[in-house]
């Protein structure tokens, strides 16, 4: 896939959540969901830029999901702790949740994303490898070139249609009264 196919795969497997964020009246969340997904689904193909690093190798794995999602989640996690108040030189209790729920959060929607991206390339007839170095089984379900413009179109407004409307059905619903 290309970048407008990977974005659109990603918008779509959030869409679901952007629903139940917005219908639990968090459109902010849902809002900074979309970003996030959508933003680090790219980012598997920085292999193309990288030196000595071959396309859909590393990158494309199960492992870079989980070393990006976790780095992710202790960059939220740090970042969220500067902001939190400690008495006497240790974290309240209070504060607790506010700390693990967006950290954990933006480490699921960081490997929602880069799945969606291995998802997109599945489907190519060229695969990928995703337990590579420890299996290394191809998978492709041959369903349509990388560079297919029909296919990238499609997906890229699909999401951007299914998102749009987890977000502004719940919002139309309220103010009819439904």
């Amino acid at each position: 896939m290309h970048r407008r196919g990977h974005y659109g795969l990603a918008l779509l497997a959030f869409s679901p959540l952007a629903f139940l964020l917005t219908v639990s009246h968090a459109s902010g969340e849902a809002l900074v969901g979309i970003l996030i997904v959508a933003g680090v689904a790219p980012i598997p193909d920085i292999d193309q830029r990288i030196p000595f690093v071959s396309h859909r190798g590393i990158t494309h794995t199960v492992w870079f999901i989980i070393v990006a999602s976790t780095i992710a989640t202790a960059v939220t996690w740090a970042t969220t702790l500067q902001g939190t108040q400690s008495v006497n030189g240790t974290l309240s209790t209070a504060s607790a949740p506010s700390l693990v729920l967006p950290a954990f959060g933006v480490g699921f929607l960081v490997a929602l994303g880069l799945t969606t991206h291995l998802i997109g390339d599945v489907i190519t007839p060229m695969g990928i490898k995703p337990f590579a170095p420890v299996d290394d089984t191809e998978y492709t379900w041959k369903l349509t070139t990388s560079a297919n413009s029909t296919a990238n179109n499609a997906l890229f407004v699909a999401g951007l249609g299914a998102t749009g409307a987890a977000i502004y059905i719940p919002q139309i619903l309220a103010t009819i009264g439904a």
